[in-house]
């Protein structure tokens, strides 16, 4: 497959971002220029610094991939002034990383490029005098400190000055692009305390929706007595109502920029932008036009759309199923039948670390930045032709899944992250069939985010599972010798019986008991004692070749039992280990006591027997007349 090199798209969140005109003028240019877009969003974005937004932030440490040409970083989008200081920091440690910040100006050594609002709101003035007649028009703008804000009131005073009027510094008033100052000169403007204008021309449209509501409830008609126009135009302006007037941004054309300056920086090649645009006017009745009918039309439509995803989503009880899954593979069906779920979705991948799930004494050991080189394709899905695969190893390098790339086109990709709170499971990615007009909607993060729990969950359980082995193990084992103990035996001796019962097999019973373990413990201490109960231990544990039962039913007396297709002379043979086993130890231990055993054997079908107890009283009366016979022996 033909080798691309990326531009990455840098935001915080998709709020505000995917449905505006700047990415698709970044589409369009990297696709004429042939380089793939990887978009890396957050699905949440706060100063708080909590476990969950520094595993959402995590995602950034794919800008180190060597397939990238270049970023934008989207400044505005990243309000949350530790988490843009952060992705910033990421990037500056990277050397050599080719970058531009839109919407603002140049800053970390890297190049600003800036939106043409002062072109856009000099034509929503221009309206306003051109159309309506209006003189007096007062200017409401973002923060001082913001270069935005004086692109914005530079367009009023140019479309002022070009018409022949007066433009009065006291009739441009900087706020905050949100509501608070348009709440504030609503007051003013209502109790008398400023001059009332003929019409106000607001930087952005929030702050014009809430002048306009704020006017009306305060009893000042709108248009009627004040014109309102905003800018930046959103849904808020057009379904609001009174709809106000306003103005898209030069996104676009801003979009295309950054690419032909990342381009000029890894090439040297110069190239010009494919659409240079200053807005699309669009007029509402805040200033005593029609509502845009078609243009309202289009943003109902959108959110038609995302009520019925939002509906189908509810519905599908996604992360219910998900959780219900009992095995991984399980899981991955699961998420492949949601897939519908993703509207307009081409092409789907799921990226995890290598060890995502890998098991730890200490569960607070685990990745928290970056990726493993290796990761892997858990599932990928491309709609046409209608492929799946699973399991399919991969270089984060790469940065791409395969599946998800084109051969004969550039593609545009999102990223985002997959992770519980700050533990890093992986990353997914999602394609789109309309490239340049398709995007996530805000359903996506309550899909995505059900993954990413799911995974979480299966997780904990595979944890609980092998824990809860283990403690069970140890429940049934003795914690000196590790054969089995006497709640071992009593789970599985009547389980032994039953099969042997079952199949028609010998059942073999085992009774053995150390010697002399009194006298060792009274004469030479219990640390010896013990060191000769592990001995007996080893010893019976040579007899064990089919899957018998080894057992450590008390102090000194231990148990062997299972089933096979035994012959009679296994008394012999089991005799003829321990001894032996028991010999080497004594003539090499140099210890000042000899470790000896008693046995006592029950070979038999189990016809004549209705449980093991039965077959062990007998086996245990023949040790007992083993051990007097051994004693006979040594005295």
């Amino acid at each position: 497959m033909k080798k691309r090199k990326t531009i990455a798209v840098i935001v915080g969140t998709s709020d505000g971002f995917y449905r505006n005109k700047c990415l698709k003028g970044i589409i369009r240019q990297a696709k004429s220029l042939d380089y793939n877009v990887a978009v890396f969003s957050l699905f949440t974005i706060t100063d708080d610094r909590t476990k969950h937004q520094l595993g959402e932030e995590n995602l950034y440490e794919l800008l180190k991939t060597s397939d990238i040409t270049g970023g934008v970083f989207v400044d505005y989008s990243f309000w949350a002034t530790e988490v843009k200081k952060k992705i910033l920091g990421i990037m500056s440690s990277i050397p050599g990383f080719n970058a531009v910040i839109i919407d603002n100006e140049s800053a970390h050594g890297y190049k600003g490029i800036l939106s043409n609002d002062r072109a856009g709101m000099a034509v929503v003035v221009d309206h306003l005098i051109e159309h309506h007649g209006f003189k007096n028009i007062y200017c409401l703008t973002g923060a001082a400190d913001f270069i935005v804000s004086h692109m914005r009131a530079d367009g009023y005073r140019d479309s002022m000055r070009k018409h022949g009027l007066e433009v009065r510094e006291d009739h441009i008033i900087f706020g905050d692009f949100w509501t608070m100052a348009a709440t504030a000169l609503a007051e003013k403007i209502a109790n008398g305390e400023m001059e009332k204008p003929e019409a106000v021309v607001c930087a952005n449209d929030k702050s014009a929706v809430t002048l306009v509501n704020e006017l009306i409830y305060r009893g000042v008609a709108v248009p009627d007595d004040i014109a309102v126009t905003g800018y930046d135009l959103g849904a808020e302006s057009i379904t609001n109502d009174p709809s106000v007037t306003s103005c898209t941004r030069p996104d676009m054309y801003a979009g295309e920029l950054c690419v032909c300056e990342l381009h000029k920086n890894a090439t040297g090649e110069e190239v010009q932008p494919l659409d240079p645009d200053i807005g699309m006017f669009v007029g509402g009745e805040s200033c005593g036009c029609r509502r845009d009918v078609a243009f309202a039309h289009n943003f109902n439509d959108v959110d038609r759309r995302e009520s019925e995803s939002e509906n189908n989503f509810r519905y599908s009880c996604m992360q219910e199923s998900l959780m219900a899954s009992d095995t991984f593979d399980e899981l991955i069906i699961n998420i492949y039948s949601r897939l519908y779920l993703l509207r307009d979705g081409a092409a789907f991948v799921l990226c995890l670390n290598k060890d995502w799930n890998l098991f730890k004494e200490d569960d607070n050991d685990y990745l928290k930045t970056g990726y493993q080189e290796e990761m892997i394709e858990a599932m990928s899905w491309v709609r046409e032709p209608n492929t799946e695969r699973r399991n399919v190893p991969f270089d984060v390098h790469e940065l791409f899944p395969p599946d998800i790339l084109l051969e004969d086109r550039p593609v545009t990709c999102y990223f985002n992250a997959v992770h519980f709170e700050d533990r890093c499971f992986g990353y997914q990615v999602v394609r789109f069939t309309d490239e340049e007009e398709s995007v996530p909607e805000d359903i996506y993060h309550s899909w995505a985010s059900s993954v990413s729990v799911s995974l979480e969950y299966m997780r904990m359980q595979s944890r609980m599972t092998l824990m809860y082995n283990r403690a069970f193990a140890n429940s049934v084992r003795d914690g000196m010798t590790g054969l089995y103990n006497r709640q071992g035996y009593e789970l599985y001796a009547p389980e032994v019986f039953n099969i042997a019962k079952e199949r028609g097999t010998k059942l073999l019973v085992v009774c053995a008991d150390l010697d002399d373990l009194k006298k060792i413990n009274d004469s030479y201490g219990h640390t010896e004692g013990d060191n000769a109960i592990n001995v007996a231990a080893r010893a019976l544990q040579t007899c064990c070749g089919n899957g018998e039962y080894c057992v450590r039913a008390g102090g000194d007396e231990f148990v062997i039992f299972g089933t096979y297709d035994y012959d009679n002379a296994i008394p012999i043979f089991y005799r003829s280990r321990i001894d032996g086993y028991l010999a080497r130890y004594n003539s090499s231990s140099e210890k000042p006591y000899s470790v000896g055993m008693s046995t006592g054997f029950f070979i038999d079908y189990t016809n004549d027997y209705d449980n093991i107890d039965q077959c062990f009283k007998i086996a245990d009366e023949r040790m007992y007349a083993n051990k007097l016979a051994r004693k006979k022996g040594r005295t």
